[in-house]
């Protein structure tokens, strides 16, 4: 296996992932306490759409993770999260929620900065394919060259 050189993570990725983590938490907390407290008057049906808001929480914090080793694909998904966060801090009411987006939103922007841009791989040009070489159908037997098929 053939590893890259190992880079330092610069401070201000490393806050970006806490951040998140934190607010990932945070929102984790949240839907357990409301979970408790409307499970016995609304019923259990609740538990769904809240067990899906967790698995939606917890694969967002493993593109924190991700953005913390240096994936430049989860950076931009999580600036993608980060800017839904910040539209959705712009609607009322406005509450702890508020809060976490706006620190969402924060924490996408930070891994743009200029001091963090080194730490994320470079993407080069994509590879540009060849033409498809045409089936050979025979060999020229004077020549020795290959006779291809003509579409």
């Amino acid at each position: 296996m053939i590893t890259a050189p190992s880079r330092a993570r610069p401070a201000v990725v490393t806050v970006a992932v806490a951040v998140w983590l934190v607010v990932f938490a945070g929102e984790f907390v949240a839907t357990v306490v409301r979970l408790v407290r409307t499970v016995p008057t609304d019923g259990p049906w609740l538990v769904v759409p809240a067990a899906i808001g967790v698995g939606i929480g917890a694969w967002f914090a493993y593109g924190a993770i991700r953005v913390g080793r240096g994936s430049a694909r989860a950076r931009f998904w999580m600036a993608v999260l980060g800017a839904v966060g910040f539209v959705g801090v712009l609607i009322p009411p406005y509450d702890l929620r508020t809060v976490a987006g706006l620190a969402g939103a924060v924490a996408a922007v930070l891994p743009y900065l200029p001091s963090a841009r080194p730490f994320f791989p470079r993407t080069g040009p994509r590879p540009t394919r060849r033409p498809r070489e045409q089936r050979v159908v025979g060999w020229d037997p004077d020549t020795g060259e290959p006779v291809r098929a003509t579409d």
